[in-house]
């Protein structure tokens, strides 16, 4: 193999190995989560099933608010970092309520992050 691509993939993995240490250190912020009880939430689950608004659950990652609407196809490395790193901050049963809330705002994963996604949701 060329060694540039065997460094990247060594970096790659310590990036990775790193967030994983940082995200278990800290955790993802949930910023808010509305059960609105006059509108009808029981309260007794993750995402109002009720309420399918993106304001039933939001977490701190409003700079991915610039994509929406966006094709994954036309996201650049450095933006691609940016969902990567919202990612791995973040509580790893959290993943799955993290990508309803980008559904809900029109916000669509990059290609390579939807499979790192699916692979934590395994």
């Amino acid at each position: 193999m060329n060694k540039t691509l065997i460094l990247f993939i060594i970096l790659a993995i310590i990036v990775v190995a790193y967030m994983l240490f940082k995200s278990r250190k800290k955790g993802a912020e949930v910023v808010e989560e509305h059960h609105d009880v006059e509108g009808g939430c029981c309260g007794k689950h993750a995402v109002c099933e009720k309420n399918t608004d993106a304001e039933a659950l939001y977490f701190d990652d409003e700079e991915l608010d610039a994509y929406k609407g966006r094709n994954p196809e036309e996201y650049t490395d450095e933006e691609i970092e940016e969902f990567r790193n919202v990612l791995y901050t973040m509580k790893s049963d959290e993943v799955d309520l993290w990508v309803q809330c980008l559904q809900q705002r029109g916000i669509e994963l990059p290609y390579d992050i939807k499979e790192e996604v699916l692979l934590m949701l395994q």
